[in-house]
């Protein structure tokens, strides 16, 4: 059995070779369903075999230190989406689509040069409708139609005439089509620097889809244009089933050790936000356990959120583990703060700038003691902070930990003594949604009065490269 296997395994590889050495617009002779499902089936082994011994080239030069790709598009959609409607994109649906885009023309139909010039022209019309004023886009709308209507009184001639030129030019038309469906793929790496020698690196980066699209390709000229659906359809569930399968698991992002400090940052691909997080800042120790990168360089930045700008867009579900281990006690924790900054700035390529900026603040008085008092409980040593879809339930809080949720709510910054903030337990309740009507009801229900007052504050700008 396992003679036949190679065999066959074999003769496949045979072809396929022979086919990407002089590809034709010619379809295998008609074979039986359990044929094809056999030649799918070896076309995907040595699309995996091929894979993995590529990926493993684009390791070696992470490795190295040429290129780190930080952020993936295909990983924040499977971070962003529930795992079925992740499978559902990306098994079915982009595999489907990106087929019709770049295999289903790979068969000569006179059709789908048609459909090509129509999507053309569609495109052609949209692009001048963004681009130009109101009247260029209509002239170039009346040039646009005036070429359909040409290309409508001369298809028949148009088509044959492609007709006899398919097969001169079929062999670059494929590999042109592998080479874009592959180049498409770079924007997978969503902090690429186009403006940085690892330009040169994009040949080796997009391989595996290039090698990808000429397998599929030669499925769905041999086989049927499903064919090489199937085979894109289960590549895909391969190697998502992979990294689902490792939900929960820490990528090492970096791990340092020398005679000042150890330091290891690990990057979870999914982050479980119901797993205990926590997070410890020491003389001569750091750590972070399950948080969220934003909130970890909210921490280390030492400063208000509402004093720091950070595009929440980007890395928006990435959360680490980060363990900081100074050899020697610090004369102030702030230099263990910003060293360990300075290396996640390096990781996740951000930068931090400083500026002065006028605020809008709010002070915080007690309006009406007698009013807040009526809403005060007896400390029952647990608080809670509970946000629904319209407001914010408080129980058992501190003023400080109303004023906090209250700033991380509604971006405001607020200041009050911190005798205030840290006296009595309460429970409170507010709308989540209207920063006025929030004030409002601390006034009216509560009797604690947010007074705003202009000041010019140093704000902390961090910005994803």
């Amino acid at each position: 059995m396992l003679q036949s296997f190679t065999l066959q395994l074999r003769q496949t590889a045979t072809d396929l070779w022979l086919f990407l050495k002089n590809p034709k617009d010619q379809p295998a002779a008609t074979s039986s369903l359990s044929f094809k499902i056999r030649i799918l089936l070896y076309v995907l082994l040595i699309d995996l075999l091929l894979s993995f011994a590529i990926i493993g080239v684009i390791q070696l030069v992470s490795l190295l230190g040429w290129h780190t790709g930080n952020t993936h598009a295909v990983l924040e959609l499977m971070r962003s989406f529930p795992v079925w409607a992740f499978l559902l994109l990306g098994v079915l649906v982009v595999p489907f689509l990106e087929e019709l885009v770049f295999r289903y023309g790979l068969r000569f139909k006179s059709g789908y040069i048609t459909l090509l010039v129509l999507a053309a022209s569609i495109a052609l019309g949209a692009v001048a409708y963004s681009l130009f004023p109101l009247e260029g886009a209509i002239g170039t709308w009346i040039i646009l139609g005036m070429a359909l209507v040409l290309y409508a009184l001369n298809g028949e001639t148009i088509t044959r005439f492609w007709e006899k030129m398919w097969s001169k030019i079929y062999g670059a038309f494929f590999y042109f089509m592998a080479f874009a469906f592959g180049l498409i793929h770079i924007t997978n790496f969503t902090d690429f620097d186009y403006a940085s020698v690892a330009v040169w690196l994009i040949p080796i980066l997009i391989a595996p889809q290039i090698v990808g699209g000429m397998l599929m390709g030669y499925m769905r000229v041999k086989h049927g244009f499903r064919w090489g659906f199937y085979l894109h359809a289960s590549h895909n569930a391969l190697f998502f089933g992979l990294a689902l399968a490792s939900l929960g698991t820490l990528e090492e992002k970096l791990n340092i050790r020398n005679e000042n400090y150890t330091m290891q940052v690990g990057e979870y691909l999914l982050h479980d936000q119901t797993a205990i997080a926590s997070k410890f800042i020491g003389p001569d120790s750091i750590g972070f356990e399950n948080q969220k990168l934003h909130d970890v360089i909210l921490a280390l930045l030492d400063k208000e959120e509402s004093r720091v700008k950070l595009d929440k867009t980007r890395h928006q579900y990435t959360a680490i583990d980060l363990k900081f281990k100074a050899n020697k006690l610090a004369k102030d924790a702030k230099q263990n703060k910003q060293l360990v900054l300075e290396q996640l700035q390096q990781v996740y390529k951000f930068d931090v700038t400083y500026r002065s900026e006028e605020t809008d603040d709010w002070d915080v008085a007690i309006a009406d003691a007698d009013l807040l008092v009526t809403h005060s409980v007896a400390d029952l040593g647990r608080s809670i902070v509970q946000y629904n879809e319209e407001d914010i339930t408080f129980e058992n809080v501190t003023l400080g930990e109303l004023v906090g949720a209250v700033e991380k709510n509604f971006q405001v910054g607020i200041i009050a003594k911190r005798e205030l903030l840290e006296s009595g337990k309460y429970n409170f309740k507010l709308t989540k949604n209207d920063f006025e009507q929030a004030r409002e009801d601390l006034k009216t229900k509560y009797g604690i009065l947010l007074q705003s007052r202009m000041e010019l504050a140093d704000l902390a700008v961090v910005s994803f490269k």
